[in-house]
């Protein structure tokens, strides 16, 4: 590899194939959308591991390929009313266990926190943080199986809370699910439009499946809402550079690298935008800077 810092490059195709393969381990960018570890999540200001709210007086809402509530039963005769059986304690937040568990989560001992929710969970299965968590701490680990089994179980119990359908979907999307995932973060987005992960994981969903104009809508909506995420700008310059809004992209990745100046993958994409703008000097200071060799600024800063 080392050999082809010697060389002279001679066009812009060169110029791009080597910043790649120069770059090609550098760490992503988000690549997943918003999975991530409980730490990750507060710092992140995702949606918060998940209040948990009483719902037996609420009746589940319709799935999305419902268009309407199904008719109301004819009358009949009137019968006596049914003894329901009293519902469960609600999940008390700062239990021991689950605070036992949060704390291994936070030193990093996966493997405890996972023993500690579950041995929660035994005791208390409607305990919606504590599996969303736990579920968390699998895909950490790879299990993607084991989180979407857990996740689908807390949203048995809670099945409108979005930050379970967010973290479903980054899953699914995970394993290359795109359908199933769409049809999650667009169920959040119908009940409340500006929930910026919903937008953000779904614009990311629609690059992966090639629909670049419909990903730069949804990227766009992510970054009026919330402008600090140099993931949702590096994305949406990546989608404006595929619909050939040259402009629009090489503004999009500049903003990414202000808000995260060593992003290889944002400097690799200003590159790329210089040299289908046939600025070549410019576009070798990016990918220089994308391999870590400094050299200034770039586009003209």
């Amino acid at each position: 590899m080392n050999r082809r810092r010697e060389q002279r490059w001679q066009s812009s195709h060169d110029r791009a194939r080597v910043a790649a393969e120069l770059i090609e381990e550098a760490e992503s960018l988000t690549e997943r959308g918003a999975i991530a570890s409980p730490d990750d999540v507060a710092r992140d200001k995702l949606p918060p591991p998940l209040r948990v709210e009483s719902k037996q007086t609420e009746a589940p809402r319709a799935k999305l390929d419902q268009e309407s509530e199904p008719p109301a039963s004819p009358p009949g005769p009137a019968a006596p009313a049914p003894i329901e059986p009293p519902p469960p304690p609600a999940p008390v937040a700062d239990d021991p266990l689950y605070l036992s568990a949060r704390e291994a989560s936070e030193r990093g001992d996966l493997d405890v926190a996972a023993a500690a929710y579950r041995d929660l969970l035994a005791r208390e299965p409607g305990h919606v943080k504590a599996r969303n968590n736990l579920a968390l701490i699998l895909d950490a680990r790879g299990d993607r199986d084991g989180a979407l089994a857990e996740l689908d179980r807390a949203l048995e119990t809670d099945p409108n809370n979005a930050g379970l359908l967010v973290n479903r979907a980054a899953v699914l999307g995970a394993t290359g699910r795109y359908a199933a995932a769409q049809r999650d973060l667009l169920r959040v987005i119908r009940d409340d439009p500006a929930n910026v992960e919903a937008l953000f994981n779904l614009g990311i969903v629609l690059t992966r499946r090639g629909l670049w104009a419909d990903a730069v809508a949804q990227l766009r909506r992510a970054v009026e809402i919330d402008a600090s995420r140099a993931a949702a700008w590096y994305y949406l310059g990546d989608a404006l550079n595929h619909v050939d809004d040259l402009a629009g992209a090489l503004a999009a990745f500049e903003r990414a690298v202000e808000l995260q100046p060593t992003n290889p993958k944002a400097l690799y994409g200003i590159g790329k935008v210089l040299d289908r703008l046939n600025r070549s000097d410019e576009a070798t200071v990016a990918y220089r800077r994308a391999r870590g060799g400094g050299g200034g600024g770039v586009a003209g800063k």
